[in-house]
This record gives structure tokens, C-alpha cells and sequence, in this order.
């Protein structure tokens, strides 16, 4: 119990701690890729910080990445729709589906990244994808880039948000973290 309560303090204490790693730089000029998990207006926003520095943020968007064919394929979920009530031979092959699906899912995801880190380079024409979480002040802001020639993390970095930051403030330290320009 004393260890599990040392180990919570731990994660909290590190949780709101800003971090850097950066192997190469991500410079203004580069073709880059920005995904968030915003409404369209601040979206804007960040694409506008990226352009007014002066680097080329590529058109993208989540459902480019995979057509609703790619989430439901009718034909897993077969078997299941003929079951009658679940007897106990028949709550074998129920549990044998939904694990079938379940593994297909799993072991076909690192399969699924790459091609979509792939087709976000030949594509879109993009060298680093930027991904990013933006929080209000007291929580940490974090982000990170892909070199999408090699699928390597280059650059990440967690920001605690302070009282005086904005929207524009963050996305403009992270921009100045991951290029190293002023």
C-alpha cells in the first residue's frame, strides 16, 4: 500500500513537469501534417500559427485515413447475427468471434499506422506529422513530431500551461521548441 501511494505521488509529480527530447529540428519551410482534437475554429487557429511561421501545413483530415468499411466489415460481425439465444456450446463460438475481431483489430493496428504515416508522406507530400493536446492552465500541453521518412519520434515535449498563456502562446512555444528559431 506505502508503495502504491509513492508510486501515485510519483506519476502526479512527473505528470506536470515539462519535458524536451529533440533529435533533429523541425525548421520553418518544412511540409508538415498538425492533428488535434478540436473544433474547427481552433483548429484554424494552430494551422494559422504554423503558416504565419512560416511552415507549409499540409490539408489533411482524420477520415482521409480510413472509410467507415475500415471500422465495421459486416461480414466479422456474421456469425454473431445468426446466433439464437446463447446455449453453451453456442457461447463458444460467440466468445471465439468477438476474440477473432479483437485480435484482428490489435494485431492489424501497427500495420495500419504505418500505412497511414506512409500515405501522409507520399500523399500529402508532408516530411513530419505534429501531434498535439492542448489543456488549459495547470494541466500539461504536450506534443510531439514524426519524421514520416524514417516513422521516428524527433521531437516531443510536455508544457504545464501557465496562468498568463494563450492558445497562440502555446502553439507558439512548441513551435519555437521543435524548430529552435526565436
Amino acid at each position: 500500500m506505502v508503495i502504491l501511494v509513492s508510486y501515485i505521488a510519483f506519476v502526479s509529480c512527473a505528470a506536470k513537469k515539462g519535458v524536451v527530447a529533440r533529435k533533429v529540428y523541425v525548421t520553418p519551410g518544412s511540409r508538415i501534417i498538425v492533428i488535434v482534437n478540436h473544433s474547427n475554429n481552433i483548429k484554424n487557429v494552430i494551422m494559422a500559427q504554423f503558416m504565419n511561421k512560416n511552415f507549409s501545413v499540409k490539408a489533411f483530415n482524420a477520415s482521409d485515413l480510413y472509410t467507415i468499411d475500415d471500422i465495421y466489415d459486416i461480414k466479422d460481425f456474421k456469425k454473431v447475427a445468426y446466433m439464437q439465444p446463447l446455449k453453451n456450446d453456442e457461447m463458444i463460438s460467440f466468445e471465439k468471434a468477438v476474440e477473432n475481431i479483437y485480435k484482428l483489430h490489435i494485431y492489424n493496428y501497427e500495420l495500419q499506422k504505418a500505412e497511414a504515416l506512409t500515405d501522409m508522406r507520399t500523399k500529402y507530400g508532408a516530411q513530419f506529422l505534429v501531434l498535439m493536446e492542448l489543456k488549459d492552465w495547470q494541466k500539461v500541453s504536450w506534443a510531439r513530431a514524426i519524421d514520416l521518412t524514417n516513422m521516428e519520434v524527433v521531437w516531443v515535449e510536455n508544457y504545464p500551461a501557465q496562468y498568463k498563456d494563450t492558445l497562440e502562446s502555446i502553439i507558439d512555444h512548441f513551435i519555437v521548441s521543435m524548430s529552435g528559431q526565436k
